[in-house]
This record gives C-alpha cells, sequence and structure tokens, in this order.
C-alpha cells in the first residue's frame, strides 16, 4: 500500500473546505429566507393591528361625538 502523498492530502482538505463552504453557503441561505418569511409575517401583523387601531380610534370619536 503506498503512503498519502501530501498532494493528496491538500486535495483532501481542498475538498472538505469546499464542502464546507458550501453547507455553511446553504444554512446561510436557509436563515435569510427564514429572516424574511418572518419579516413579512410581522409586517403583516403590524398593517392589521393599525388597521384595528383606527378602527378602535374611529369608534370612540364616534362615541364622544356630540
Amino acid at each position: 500500500m503506498k503512503p498519502i502523498t501530501v498532494e493528496e492530502l491538500r486535495r483532501q482538505k481542498a475538498e472538505t473546505e469546499a464542502w464546507k463552504k458550501r453547507a455553511a453557503a446553504s444554512v446561510e441561505l436557509k436563515r435569510k429566507r427564514e429572516r424574511a418569511e418572518q419579516e413579512a409575517y410581522a409586517a403583516e401583523q403590524r398593517a392589521a393591528q393599525a388597521e384595528r387601531d383606527r378602527e378602535w380610534a374611529a369608534a370612540q370619536a364616534r362615541r364622544k361625538a356630540p
């Protein structure tokens, strides 16, 4: 059996590093998508709450009107 050469070790290391970079990029992309979904949901919730607040304020104004 031939011993592993330095070149082979470097190739394996480069291959492993490339795999790690791809995996990290995949995780980061997933995080960005999840963050975007969460931000979109939060924006929808804020808009809905703002509409409820306007309706409540209008109802209060009608009750206080002479």
